[in-house]
């Protein structure tokens, strides 16, 4: 697998989504778009991992005029959690926040060969929603006005070609994935704690599953439980 390749490709599909926006007046609190940059480590990976997010938390803005290229080394330097800049001066940090400690440790127990580290950057990252707004979750309209955004995670998927998607998306954007991949869910846990995706566009993986925010997870005492039964599906 040649990585410098495949962020060509991704660089080729986000060239005309980001002129698509700059074509177009937002709203000055749109972040810049969430754009993939793919590791080193993903070549030698078991499994590859894609973990897909709602929506960041701020992500410098769109008023700005990012490029392309400016986009993916913000992501390549935010390293997957591990050297957050806020841009407030103080030294980047190391996230531990349950969404990162989530992935961090999923990807971990899926990928436990030796060389490989919870620390190791072999794991993709992105969100349905390509921008936050206010660093929340967008309006209604400004979803709709971002659709080629969301329609970007098909292509996103096809050129990173990741064996175990974990969509930590809650029910938010049910809408948007029910479009984007005609779903059928398999209930594994009740009370919407997780569930196998079945797509019948062929793009999702075997192992595709959806369950909420880490967060709310932690919250309700059930972060434990969904991890071991990905793991446990995954490498059943």
């Amino acid at each position: 697998m040649n990585v410098t390749a495949l962020n060509q490709q991704l660089k080729t599909i986000y060239e005309p989504y980001l002129a698509h926006l700059y074509s177009q007046e937002w709203p000055a609190d749109v972040s810049a778009p969430l754009l993939m940059h793919v590791f080193e480590d993903w070549a030698r990976m078991q499994r590859k991992v894609l973990f897909v997010g709602q929506e960041t938390h701020g992500w410098n803005y769109l008023a700005t005029g990012p490029t392309v290229e400016t986009l993916q080394n913000m992501y390549s330097s935010f390293d997957l959690g591990k050297h957050a800049d806020y841009g407030d001066g103080k030294k980047p940090r190391y996230l531990r926040s349950p969404f990162w400690n989530f992935c961090r440790s999923c990807f971990h127990r899926l990928n436990s060969d030796p060389g490989v580290e919870r620390k190791t950057s072999g794991f993709l990252w992105t969100n349905i929603s390509k921008f936050d707004s206010n660093s929340t979750t967008p309006h209604p309209d400004l979803q709709e006005r971002n659709r080629p955004g969301f329609e970007l995670l098909k292509q996103e998927l096809a050129i990173s070609q990741p064996d175990v998607v974990v969509f930590l998306t809650g029910t938010k954007y049910d809408s948007w994935l029910d479009q984007l991949f005609m779903l059928e869910r398999e209930s594994i846990l009740g009370d919407g704690l997780l569930s196998v995706l079945h797509d019948s566009t062929g793009l999702l993986p075997r192992l595709s599953f959806q369950t909420k925010h880490p967060r709310t997870l932690s919250m309700q005492k059930k972060y434990y439980v969904v991890l071991n039964k990905i793991v446990e599906r995954s490498l059943g």
